[in-house]
């Protein structure tokens, strides 16, 4: 590994996710010193000019970029510009002025420290004092950075400020904003397991357990019987009842995870879901490729819950699933014909949901009345996965 990359390992996360945004935030500001004469001017043009385009667009970049701010829809007033350009210009005076302090000081400190030697006097009216030139250096020059950077805080929370007063506002990349996805993440996977543990323990209460009561009662009936013809008749039931409730067994685990998907991928396990629907149901695309385990899991649960509720409620004629891997994550669609009016608030689709969000994905349930339903999961993919054939086309 080479050294810079094991040098950065070496560094908590959290304190590498601090230090990136702090640089950000100082580049947003200088970035602004650049901006600010351009904002004010476009400020006065109409905001439909092609220049207050062209600045504005130059803005919002350097709020996404800098500032880790994504407006909803650009601004279109004249106040916006306006006022972006005021605080630019304000903060990158300061700002300009403790960095050069910084590397002068710094610089200075360093070389007399290291090859000149002596010491810096500090004096006062009444008194003066002498101190090591490297610890005044260090000490004046980590002041003047930590100003900076305090200032270019002060310009993130003001900049965010104003533009929450013309956009809706969202910081994807904040530090507070990951920590409060990746709480709630957990959550959604402890509620995820719970619900699993539920509709397991229905399947088999529902299921295997009334099988198995109703085998034991042909077992006793025929221990009890004193007619061979009926004793036999009654352990060719018990032993057609034990068949049935062995593939019963087979479906329940094949609900709960089919071992075929870890052995043969999703094309075959998708393949029988199509097969077995009482509904007809088309694989538009399915990736060849295998992906890891768990992103495969949840495309799979995805489908098969999608697919369960189409059958149940959506009184739907054709269902069509697409698995398409973008490069960047792996995208399913599910799409029927039905009824729609599909509940995105539904226990089942929040399950979904708090599944698919483990793995740092998102689901979206799009069902009008009387228009269908399109549910649409995207699984980023967080490991690298061998690369595979083209997309198959069933």
């Amino acid at each position: 590994m080479p050294w810079p990359s094991s040098l950065t390992a070496r560094i908590p996360r959290e304190s590498r996710m601090l230090a990136t945004r702090w640089v950000h935030s100082l580049l947003g500001v200088l970035w602004g010193g650049l901006l600010f004469l351009p904002l004010l001017v476009a400020a006065v043009f109409s905001p439909a000019s092609r220049f207050a385009v062209r600045v504005r667009g130059w803005e919002l970049a350097r709020h996404s970029r800098g500032f880790g701010l994504v407006l909803s829809d650009p601004p279109q007033q004249r106040r916006f510009l306006l006022f972006n350009g005021l605080i630019a210009g304000v903060a990158v005076i300061p700002t300009l002025n403790l960095l050069g302090g910084f590397l002068v000081v710094t610089l200075g400190s360093l070389i007399q420290g290291l090859f000149i030697g002596g010491a810096v006097d500090i004096g006062f009216d009444m008194w003066t004092i002498s101190q090591p030139t490297l610890f005044v250096g260090v000490l004046y020059g980590a002041a003047n950075l930590i100003g900076a950077i305090a200032i270019a805080e002060a310009a993130n929370w003001m900049h965010g400020r104003i533009d929450a007063n013309f956009a809706e506002v969202a910081r994807p990349f904040a530090l507070h904003t990951r920590i409060t996805e990746l709480l709630t993440t957990r959550r959604g996977v402890v509620l995820a397991i719970d619900d699993e543990r539920r509709r397991i323990e229905r399947d088999l209460h529902d299921g295997v357990q009334q099988n198995v009561v109703s085998l034991s009662v042909l077992i006793a009936r025929a221990q009890r019987a004193s007619d061979p013809v009926k004793t036999q008749s009654l352990l060719d039931d018990a032993l057609a009842q034990s068949q049935d409730l062995i593939d019963e067994m087979r479906e329940v685990a094949w609900r709960v995870y089919p071992t075929a998907l870890d052995e043969r991928g999703l094309g075959p396990v998708l393949e029988r879901i199509a097969a077995r629907c009482p509904v007809p149901l088309t694989l538009a695309a399915v990736p060849e490729r295998r992906f890891p385990a768990a992103m495969e899991s949840a495309t799979y649960f995805v489908i098969r819950e999608a697919v369960t509720n189409v059958v149940k409620h959506a009184e739907a004629a054709s269902i069509t699933v697409t698995v398409v891997d973008d490069g960047r994550a792996l995208c399913t669609e599910v799409v029927d014909d039905g009824n729609g009016r599909a509940d995105p608030n539904g226990s089942g689709l929040q399950g979904l949901v708090r599944r698919v969000g483990a793995l740092d994905g998102s689901l979206t349930v799009g069902s009008p009345d009387g228009g269908g339903t399109m549910i649409s999961a995207r699984i980023p993919h967080g490991l690298p996965v061998p690369s595979g054939e083209p997309e198959r086309k069933p």
